[in-house]
């Protein structure tokens, strides 16, 4: 069930979570701090925004929106039951070949001319 908050909680929480946000720039301050962001910028500019636009790209989910369809689809072809067959009957060859030992090299027939 839920409850209704009262003014005191209210307050708490947004003294909370100004606190939290105030600790947060000053983690961002040391990060970029000991990062040395200002001067990485001011001397190769691309760099930090290729890292940067990296950085996004991957935290935003990257390629995997767009690959998901193929690698669902890869995996139930390849989990088929025919195909899974087929890899069974290759093992089982590959296994039975492995197994046996070498033919004798046949020996040369003679010309008939």
């Amino acid at each position: 069930m839920a409850r209704e908050m009262d003014a005191g909680e209210v307050g708490d929480l947004g003294a909370a979570v100004r606190e939290l946000g105030g600790e947060a720039r000053e983690l961002a301050g040391r990060l970029s701090e000991s990062l040395q962001l200002e001067r990485r910028m001011e001397e190769t500019p691309l760099v930090v925004l290729g890292v940067a636009a990296a950085a996004g790209f991957l935290l935003g989910g990257g390629l995997w929106p767009v690959l998901r369809p193929l690698v669902k689809a890869a995996a139930r072809t390849a989990l088929s039951p025919a195909n899974v067959l087929a890899l069974g009957a290759a093992l089982g060859a590959m296994r039975a070949a492995g197994n046996r030992e070498p033919a004798p090299a046949a020996a040369p027939t003679p010309a008939t001319h």
